[in-house]
């Protein structure tokens, strides 16, 4: 495991005494500097950040304020420093010890106390993706040599893969108590300011979450294993789903986002709704970042040729633009062209995802001011089939039975802390368990009506100790299990539910989502009126809470 020396970047620091108008002058000529280190004497003082800095010299009297007075008026002097030699393994719990914004803010890498680099959370992704791309090239001359090319090449970017899939695991461990935390405190009754700072914990620590999915999908495009699953898909109910999911941050944002649907509102098309969304989101999400007290246009437009339903979307701001030499770079994963900040991932995904789709992604500027981002995409038409109805969609809105009695497996100590408190606010009585072989131990010996089991487990895994109580006699063999993990792509949760899991949900666990699991586990055994099988019960209601 490399050590975070090895991954920092030396950005020259500026003294104390520098002037404000100096730094600014400085991060205009350098459009790649995200963070500039304040340092005296080889020990550093504290960190100007790119995006807080221009955020100030933009305010009222932001020039006034800044430009003439030393730049440790406008510094975070409490930045994270973190030593060299420390493993990138031990990186994620010294950064949230400082608040999980941290790493998205950058740190300081020092040896011995003096000055050594610095470090973002895109820094550290760029520099393990150059790595990788060295091995890679490496592989490749080898690969040559051994008249193998194309397997080596596939080899490689599957351990890539692989890599960030891990390191996004072990990095979604802690990040689940630190969600699942906030979630907490934020029904607590808290001031103004309180409420505030752990939505700032939220909104940080979810932009990291995404920051790591993006390099994960880029990786599986890479390796040639980012599946689609198409299935039919409403587009008017999908677009009513991206306005829903992003009115709020929007409004946040001081922008009003307009989302508009020309076509038959009856029109489904056979295509992964889940990967569209995706690609609305990030542009969105991108267009935000440009438009603040603007306007940002969404729209999809969907007609019937043949058998095929055709789909242009535009995504338009109201911002500045974009420079037409770097217009071509957008698309390009790690680059800065989008924005500020971020890891300069999601436009790439957009685009893998769309030429996963035969289709067509492109930015152009306005003739006026802004920019729009569009694509265009075909896929077979679909019929969507009347839903009967059915007891099995209102599962959400029962209570837990009285009093339930739940077994919490998970080796670690924060989930079953954070687990453990849910069931205590769902008015459930609860006992914990370390890992599978102490889960199936307990069940022999006592009854409980539910079981909360994490999969990455030593000794046992959840999927052996599952299988291990499912050949349990009696009752004991018929505990419904819901499975708590960070994987928890489809195919994974298929075969959760194939060796008798009744739902899945996904870490960082959403309280509401945990409580629709639990009643569906739950559902079969209080009522004669629900679906005879747990497992389909659970599945739907979760499938429709995805929506």
């Amino acid at each position: 495991m490399p050590t975070v020396e090895s991954l920092c970047e030396r950005v020259n620091p500026v003294g104390p005494a520098t002037l404000g108008q100096d730094v600014l002058t400085r991060f205009r000529q350098e459009p790649n500097t995200l963070v500039i280190p304040v340092v005296e004497n080889d020990r550093p003082l504290g960190l100007i950040e790119r995006t807080a800095f221009l955020e100030k010299i933009a305010g009222r009297f932001g020039h006034a304020l800044y430009d003439a007075r030393p730049v440790t008026f406008a510094m975070d002097d409490e930045p994270a420093v973190v030593e060299g030699h420390v493993r990138l393994d031990a990186l994620c719990d010294i950064m949230l010890r400082g608040g999980p914004a941290a790493l998205l803010r950058g740190f300081i890498v020092t040896r011995n106390g003096l000055y050594q680099g610095v470090g973002t959370a895109a820094t550290l992704l760029q520099v393990v993706h150059d790595l990788q791309r060295e091995q890679n090239a490496l592989l490749a001359d080898q690969a040559v040599a051994l008249h193998d090319t194309r397997a080596q090449a596939v080899a490689a970017a599957r351990a890539k893969s692989q890599f960030l899939a891990v390191m996004s695991h072990e990095l979604r461990t802690p990040m689940n108590g630190v969600l699942a935390v906030a979630e907490l405190l934020r029904r607590q009754p808290l001031n103004a300011a309180a409420q505030a700072h752990v939505q700032t914990i939220v909104d940080s620590s979810e932009t990291l979450l995404r920051i790591l999915q993006d390099a994960v999908d880029l990786s599986k495009a890479e390796a040639g294993e980012l599946e689609l699953t198409p299935a039919p898909t409403p587009l008017r109910a999908l677009m009513d789903e991206v306005q829903a999911l992003w009115e709020p941050r929007a409004s946040q944002d001081g922008v009003t986002l307009l989302v508009g649907y020309e076509g038959d509102t009856e029109l489904a098309a056979m295509i992964d709704g889940a990967r569209l969304k995706q690609v609305f989101s990030n542009l969105i999400g991108n267009a935000l970042k440009f438009a603040r007290n603007g306007v940002v246009e969404v729209g999809l437009k969907a007609w019937v040729e043949g058998d095929q339903t055709r789909m242009e979307a535009r995504v338009r701001d109201d911002g500045p633009g974009v420079d037409e030499d770097q217009i071509e770079a957008l698309f390009e994963p790690f680059g800065q062209a989008a924005g500020l900040d971020g890891a300069g991932l999601g436009l790439s995904i957009c685009r893998q995802v769309i030429d996963r789709m035969d289709g067509r992604i492109w930015a152009e500027n306005n003739k006026g001011r802004g920019a729009t981002f569009a694509f265009d995409v075909s896929a077979r038409r679909a019929l969507i089939e009347a839903e009967t109805p059915s007891n099995v969609s209102t599962l959400s809105e029962l209570n837990l039975k009285s009093a339930p009695h739940i077994l919490i497996v998970d080796d670690n100590a924060t989930n079953r802390v954070v687990a453990q408190a849910l069931c205590e606010m769902f008015g459930c009585s609860s006992e914990l368990a370390e890992d599978g072989q102490e889960a199936v131990e307990a069940v022999r010996e006592n009854r409980y009506d539910l079981i909360l089991m994490d999969i990455k487990m030593p000794r046992m895994d959840g999927v052996q100790a599952t299988q291990a109580i499912r050949s349990l006699e009696g009752p004991a063999g018929r505990v419904p299990i819901v499975a708590l993990t960070a994987n928890a792509d489809p195919e994974d949760a298929k075969h959760y539910l194939s060796i008798g899991m009744a739902a899945v949900v996904e870490k960082p666990i959403k309280p509401e989502r945990l409580r629709m699991a639990m009643n569906a586990a739950l559902a079969p055994a209080e009522t004669d009126e629900v679906a005879q099988d747990p497992v389909v019960a659970a599945d739907d209601v979760l499938r429709r809470s995805r929506g």
